[in-house]
């Protein structure tokens, strides 16, 4: 418990995104650092006076994003303590970036995330130097890259709140990213491998058009799901039964994320998914990288999911 703590929120744009708390004696705590992508860690903000008071005691829940994938990597990752407290705090706060308008989209897309994830406790997005009476600051339990797998506490603390799912859907799934709209978001030839899998009995399903509970009504049901590395794939394993098997595809240049996906998968759900890299070469970055149809119609069918 820090009494007095002051929450900074992130005020300057910049890679190292830095914000965080400070003790009652103005010392920064490096508790409070978040994981970022790529491997960064935030940095330390410069101390600024208070500029709003909150009273009462309040969690830390983590560092804001409107992102959904970042959302659930870096703004949900200290929820586990709920479990641990004698009593529920009066809040959660999480910081955000000097760039980012959270509080629309908290109400809105992200609004089924924190009703399920927040038990109801109000989440408070801080905006200016804010004044803490009393700030409980648990350690992150989930984040990027090796720390998809997730503590012990916080898997637990996501199978209690996800274990009643109804469940309404196809068993043969393959998530598809041919309604996102930015270009980096897409996957090379995907009308393509739609049909391919339309043809094997495969419901292509896209999950930004549909409620929280009914995608993960959608994923549990599945015994079988097939798609491209990303957001979905973070989500999937909170809800998937045990027995389903999964393939995921690389569709950028970021190999390490579908080993951190694997990993995520067998640490939450159980099924350790079959990794294709059907790329004919490498891009640079974000960019989606040309696919090859055949190889992975090949490697589906090799395994099974065809």
């Amino acid at each position: 418990m820090v009494r007095a703590a002051l929450v900074m929120p992130n005020m300057v744009e910049g890679d190292d995104t830095p914000h965080g708390v400070f003790d009652r004696r103005g010392s920064f705590l490096p508790l409070s650092q978040a994981r970022l992508s790529r491997g960064r860690v935030s940095s330390a903000p410069p101390l600024e006076p208070a500029v709003d008071h909150l009273p009462g005691t309040h969690l830390y829940a983590g560092f804001g994003h409107t992102h959904f994938g970042h959302f659930m990597l870096e703004s949900l990752v200290r929820l586990w303590a709920l479990d641990h407290l004698e009593t529920p705090p009066d809040g959660l706060v999480v910081p955000t970036r000097a760039h980012m308008h959270m509080e629309p989209v908290l109400s809105g897309i992200l609004a089924p995330v924190v009703d399920r994830f927040c038990d109801g406790i109000p989440l408070r997005v801080i905006r200016t130097p804010t004044r803490v009476d009393r700030l409980v600051l648990p350690t992150p339990g989930f984040g990027h890259g090796p720390w998809l797998t997730g503590t012990p506490e916080f898997r637990a603390y996501t199978q209690k709140r996800f274990a009643q799912i109804k469940v309404d859907g196809p068993e043969k799934l393959y998530v598809s990213r041919t309604g996102l709209k930015r270009d980096h978001q897409r996957v090379d030839r995907e009308d393509e491998i739609e049909a391919m899998m339309e043809e094997a009995g495969y419901y292509v399903f896209h999950p930004q058009k549909h409620p929280l509970e009914t995608q993960l009504g959608v994923i549990r049901a599945a015994r079988s799901i097939v798609g491209s590395d990303g957001s979905a794939f973070h989500l999937a394993p909170f809800a998937m039964r045990s027995d389903a098997r999964a393939a995921i595809f690389m569709r950028r240049n970021r190999r390490e994320m579908l080993s951190y996906l694997s990993t995520q998968m067998q640490s939450f759900a159980g099924p350790k998914p079959v990794v294709i890299d059907p790329r004919q070469r490498p891009l640079t970055g974000e960019t989606p990288a040309p696919l090859c149809v055949d190889t992975l119609r090949t490697a589906l069918s090799e395994n099974g999911f065809l």
